[in-house]
């Protein structure tokens, strides 16, 4: 948009809709001016468009992958409602593990619905707030995982151990006979 406050103005005023007679001059310096806010309008309109198509995509896929970090923690988060301004009226908010936003009212009423499903600026907020969280909570499992894969591997090399005197070699007797080594030694000579 024109940052111009002289093209505004004379777009504003519009002096043929008042009765007031224009020079052809002043009409095509109108036209022209009008013509180019509305190539600038149409500019923004047409970014606006793949903008909001990018955010929608971008949400999606957030929101999924949210929900699989989530469920795979078994996580549920209590939001603070002051960090969540644009759910109004609110007496506690919860991200449960399939990613759905709880929201129990005031009155005792409770709204739950996919977190997708809420505005842009209200899923910036509860992703703010819970990414901290998420911080600690993936290093605790990540903790719970290391330990438990510290276990499995000296089982792992205890059984290995254990199991030596068990495993026989698969080696032919000594007196078996081989057909191939009886050709050999009766070929040759």
């Amino acid at each position: 948009m024109s940052d111009n406050p002289e093209e505004l103005k004379d777009i504003e005023e519009i002096p043929f809709i008042r009765g007031n007679e224009l020079a052809d001059e002043e009409i095509k310096e109108i036209e022209k001016k009008f013509s180019n806010l509305m190539r600038v309008i149409t500019e923004d309109a047409r970014q606006l468009s793949e903008y909001l198509v990018a955010e929608e995509h971008a949400i999606g896929e957030i929101c999924n992958s949210l929900e699989k970090i989530l469920s795979e923690l078994n996580l549920s988060v209590v939001i603070p409602e002051k960090s969540v301004p644009t759910v109004e009226n609110s007496k506690e908010i919860i991200l449960n593990s399939q990613c759905h936003l709880i929201v129990v009212q005031e009155d005792g009423t409770v709204e739950s619905k996919s977190l997708d499903k809420y505005s842009p600026e209200t899923i910036l907020a509860v992703v703010w707030t819970l990414i901290p969280r998420l911080k600690d909570e993936v290093s605790a499992y990540l903790r719970k995982v290391s330990v438990r894969l510290s276990f499995l591997e000296m089982i792992r090399e205890e059984l290995k151990s254990i199991q030596k005197p068990f495993v026989r070699s698969v080696e032919k007797p000594v007196g078996e006979f081989r057909e191939e080594k009886a050709k050999e030694l009766f070929i040759t000579q």
